[in-house]
């Protein structure tokens, strides 16, 4: 069953793309691995009473205790287990009484954090520090400029292809996302100049890589996000509030978002440029901006009121002191 639930059901019913298979897989890896280590149950004697809601549970706890997992990890393996469970109750209802207590297992509440996102000023400073005299720092210019005009995630820019941008007249960049969506944004004059002189410098074919490594292949989203590591490192110099911030290529795509916010940019337009599938995705934005806030508490009249303090009746204060 879990080998026609990879093969069959996931790419050709479901139409998952090679990163969801591949992340399930990963899931189902661990969970065969916990079965044999911690149950002494070999993967390939696994039967439909072993795959039950306690030992599922006891593995979550196992990834999150033992391993270090975050509960988003947590979550995102519990997907992939639901999912699993949804195509053997499609393939066998009579399981319903055995598998629905998997589904009812909850996700892991998690703590929501701040949103760190870059100013204009310390975003310039990030542009203004790759060494453009030498094919990397070329390279690094080019690359976080466009991340940062179209707020694409890491895994978005490092299966670009020279192809999927578009310089005639308006430019324009075309993103394929999570979910296999796909979408088409303008790019600022200055990005699109940037792409002409990089495409015409290194004479890139429309199906060669837009950001090589230094082999020719496409940059690893690890390596992306080492670069700019290294790059906000030497930027912190000349920009001090670069030091208090913990910064990765998703702070770029934050960064992008916030810049829109700030500009009046409504929420729902923002959700279509980043490729967010529900606007509840980018509601949070709202709430990171202190400038945001500052303005509305601004907007409101201050209370002219003396602080008032309750003084309680001699009476009630004995009643009180004698409980």
């Amino acid at each position: 069953m879990l080998k026609c639930f990879f093969s069959e059901y996931l790419p050709l019913q479901r139409g998952c793309s090679p990163h969801t298979i591949s992340a399930y897989s990963d899931t189902f890896t661990l969970l065969l691995k916990y079965f044999r280590d911690e149950k002494r149950i070999f993967p390939s004697r696994v039967t439909i009473d072993d795959f039950s809601s306690e030992n599922i549970r006891d593995f979550l706890e196992h990834i999150q205790k033992v391993r270090g997992n975050s509960a988003n990890t947590r979550n995102a393996r519990l997907a992939a287990v639901n999912s699993f469970v949804k195509y053997l109750l499609i393939e066998e209802p009579t399981l319903s009484g055995k598998l629905q207590g998997i589904l009812s297992i909850p996700v892991k509440r998690k703590r929501k954090k701040i949103v760190d996102f870059l100013s204009s000023e310390e975003m310039d400073a990030i542009l203004a520090t790759p060494n453009v005299d030498t094919w990397c720092g070329k390279r690094d210019r080019v690359l976080f400029s466009v991340m940062y005009n179209t707020g694409a995630r890491v895994s978005e820019i490092a299966d670009m292809r020279v192809a999927d941008v578009r310089l005639e007249c308006n430019g324009t960049i075309h993103l394929f996302g999570k979910g296999r969506k796909e979408r088409q944004l303008p790019i600022w004059k200055n990005t699109m100049q940037l792409l002409r002189q990089w495409i015409k410098l290194n004479r890139l074919s429309p199906e060669s890589a837009l950001f090589p490594n230094n082999r020719g292949s496409k940059m690893t989203r690890s390596a992306i996000a080492k670069r700019l590591t290294a790059i906000v490192s030497e930027a912190k110099t000349k920009c001090p509030t670069l030091k208090s911030k913990r910064i990765s290529p998703h702070t770029l795509r934050h960064s992008t978002a916030m810049r829109f916010l700030q500009a009046g940019v409504d929420i729902t337009v923002i959700a279509m440029w980043l490729g967010h599938e529900h606007i509840d995705t980018t509601h949070f934005y709202v709430t990171a901006d202190m400038q945001m806030k500052q303005k509305a508490l601004d907007s409101v009249q201050e209370t002219s009121s003396k602080n008032l303090r309750f003084k309680a009746s001699d009476a009630l204060l004995e009643y009180l002191e004698n409980l």
